[in-house]
């Protein structure tokens, strides 16, 4: 898709109001807690790095860095998201703007995240490239995406095409694809989150299934996660 084809669902601020609230659900709550355990078991953050959140939204991972004691940026090119980010006042830098053209020196941060935002990029490609050269040496690049070859992909995309939803806008990553973009910058280390199904199914076992399928299926889990070092 071309930027100049490309629209972001996300400019919508009735969406940008309703995203935060799905996290307090039951299985929102649930989600999130195993998302990002994950993902900061990969991220390792340490109070005192300094943190770019690429595709910040709501702040909802930038907010966290904060409390944990890092210095965040959070980029989003939605200014109706980074309204409701303001308003929690957490101690983040928000800025607006392209993932594509960041407007960073090189390494300018010990990490750099981005969660469910490079779908929905006009050109990944050149995001990633821009996010690895604002990491800093020895410094890490975390993405996450949404894996197509998912339980969770497959009713989300269908969704998308049946209602409308703001995933219409967004490609899902197949397990190999993501990997492939991520080996550009070196070897990644990956797995994935959430096991249970969309329907709620096997939730009240999430945290056993996401032990089995981080060991024995990690092409299989909604969320995918990458780590490449610099």
């Amino acid at each position: 898709m071309s930027p100049e084809a490309h629209h972001n669902p996300f400019e919508e601020p009735a969406l940008a109001s309703a995203y935060d609230p799905w996290f307090e659900t039951p299985m929102g709550q649930v989600v999130d807690r195993l998302e990002k355990a994950l993902i900061y078991r990969l991220a390792q953050p340490k109070a005192g790095e300094r943190a770019l959140d690429v595709g910040t939204g709501t702040g909802h991972y930038g907010c966290e860095l904060a409390r944990l004691g890092l210095c965040v940026t959070g980029l989003d090119p939605s200014e109706a998201m980074l309204q409701v980010a303001r308003e929690k006042d957490c101690g983040v830098t928000w800025q607006q703007g392209a993932a594509e053209a960041l407007p960073y020196a090189d390494g300018a941060f010990e990490l750099v995240l981005s969660v469910t935002a490079l779908e929905f990029m006009p050109d990944p490609v050149q995001a990633l490239a821009e996010m690895f050269r604002v990491v800093a040496p020895g410094g890490r690049l975390v993405v996450g995406v949404l894996n197509a070859a998912s339980p969770w992909g497959r009713a989300r995309q269908r969704e998308a095409q049946e209602q409308g939803t703001p995933f219409r806008q967004a490609h899902f990553y197949a397990p190999d694809e993501f990997v492939a973009l991520l080996s550009a910058y070196g070897r990644p280390r990956w797995s994935s989150s959430i096991f249970f199904a969309p329907s709620g199914r096997g939730m009240g076992i999430a945290d056993l299934l996401e032990r089995l399928g981080q060991a024995f299926g990690r092409g299989h889990g909604a969320l995918l996660v990458g780590r490449v070092d610099r």
